[in-house]
């Protein structure tokens, strides 16, 4: 959909509370949760995630009571929200098909990184304004470095230039942020600390203190 994480699940997790509303009218609501929990279940993996869903206060609202309704908590009834909308959404339906289509393998993820290499540094500057970076090559360096989550509509765009499926640079830059992580020195102190996760890109875009007008555009590519 080219739009960022937390809008995609916010919207998954309102069109989710919609249907289970609607649903809850003709099937026993116990039951109904019970199908949403198996639905949630199968998406169950080894690694799994926390994130923040920023909502209005009135889907929050009708969330929240819901899942006291039903004696759940919070995150896990929206848990099996995402993933009953997930079960329904075209677009993931499509996502899944590419996924079982084209498995990322460790020579493909390889290969991508290689790729990766061949247009970070210096040959970034050609890269950035075909990825919608414009001039920002030290933003598109973090980018291939793995350290910056970049905006979908950005990786998207990138995995055209390199010519490698999205996945699979997906877990490229994963495994590039990996490799690179190593100790950085505070001036004031001496003491090394480690960037151990990747940051975001509204923190990365601010951090940068561009002029306005190029920081709402750079922002504006998550939304």
């Amino acid at each position: 959909r080219g739009v960022s994480l937390s809008i995609a699940a916010r919207d998954l997790v309102q069109d989710g509370l919609t249907r289970f509303d609607k649903e809850s009218r003709t099937v026993d609501p116990s039951e109904l949760l019970t199908d949403y929990e198996r639905t949630a279940n199968d998406y169950a993996g080894a690694d799994s995630e926390s994130w923040i869903i920023r909502a209005d206060r009135r889907l929050v609202m009708r969330a929240r009571l819901r899942a006291g309704e039903y004696e759940r908590s919070l995150s896990s009834f929206t848990n099996f929200l995402l993933a009953n909308a997930l079960s329904h959404c075209p677009h993931a339906a499509a996502v899944r098909e590419a996924t079982t289509s084209s498995i990322t393998s460790d020579e493909a993820v390889v290969e991508a990184i290689k790729a990766i290499e061949q247009v970070s540094g210096v040959k970034a500057r050609a890269l950035a304004p075909q990825i919608d970076l414009g001039e920002q090559r030290g933003l598109t360096n973090m980018i291939l470095g793995g350290s910056v989550l970049a905006p979908a509509r950005v990786l998207a765009k990138l995995a055209v230039v390199l010519k490698k499926p999205l996945d699979v640079v997906s877990v490229a830059l994963e495994r590039r942020f990996a490799t690179q992580c190593v100790p950085a020195f505070k001036a004031t102190d001496g003491k090394p600390t480690v960037q151990a996760e990747r940051k975001a890109w509204s923190v990365a875009v601010k951090e940068l203190q561009l002029p306005a007008e190029e920081q709402e555009r750079l922002l504006n590519l998550e939304g």
